[in-house]
């Protein structure tokens, strides 16, 4: 799960997408029983890897944005392609060490996500079901997370704009293939409703 940065530009895609972080934010106390011990939890990888890094792609990527919303290679230079390429290499391997997680627990002893006491708001419970019911599809997501920012890099190295912006796009949508599997299923078609309207909108 990654976190982009609200600016001006921020698509309906973004939106979702900073609902599924805010879904994961430290909380109170837990009822759950205690976690098992593992070394990085979901909730650990997520917080304080993948948003922590998506954030520098995505910071990149706004401030050369075209009207297009593609990167406007007029407003990169060499400094900025070697960030995009470094961020987006960082996130490949924070994504695929992600993809490893030989036990995926949620979050440990003590912690619970911003929503567990909203009404309609997923548990940690829940999540860890959703995990455990699914433990390969989900690391198959983080891969192909850790794939798509490899394209990114290469794509950065090579000064390749068009193909940087379009992927760099694309990003959102990678990790809500993952949110809506295993962060709030239920909302499905809430979240493809308002994807859609975004589209739509961003057509007119």
């Amino acid at each position: 799960m990654c976190l982009p940065r609200e600016e001006p530009s921020m698509t309906s895609h973004r939106m979702i997408f900073a609902l599924a972080a805010a879904t994961l934010a430290l909380g109170g106390c837990s009822k759950e029983p205690a976690a098992e011990d593992v070394p990085m939890t979901v909730h650990e990888a997520m917080t304080q890897h993948i948003d922590v890094i998506a954030d520098e792609v995505w910071a990149v990527g706004n401030a050369a944005m075209a009207s297009d919303a593609l990167i406007d290679p007029k407003l990169m230079d060499d400094a900025k392609w070697a960030k995009l390429a470094d961020a987006a290499t960082r996130l490949q391997n924070a994504a695929t060490e992600m993809s490893m997680l030989k036990k995926l627990v949620v979050n440990r002893p003590g912690v619970t996500i911003s929503d567990e006491n909203i009404e309609g708001g997923t548990t940690s419970e829940q999540v860890q079901k959703n995990l455990d019911a699914d433990p390969d599809g989900f690391r198959g997501m983080a891969g192909a997370l850790a794939g798509h920012m490899g394209d990114i890099a290469a794509a950065a190295k090579a000064h390749d704009a068009q193909r940087a912006g379009a992927l760099v796009g694309q990003i959102d949508g990678v990790c809500e293939n993952c949110h809506l599997e295993f962060w709030y299923p239920q909302q499905k078609d809430l979240v493809k409703q308002i994807m859609a309207e975004g589209d739509e909108a961003a057509k007119k």
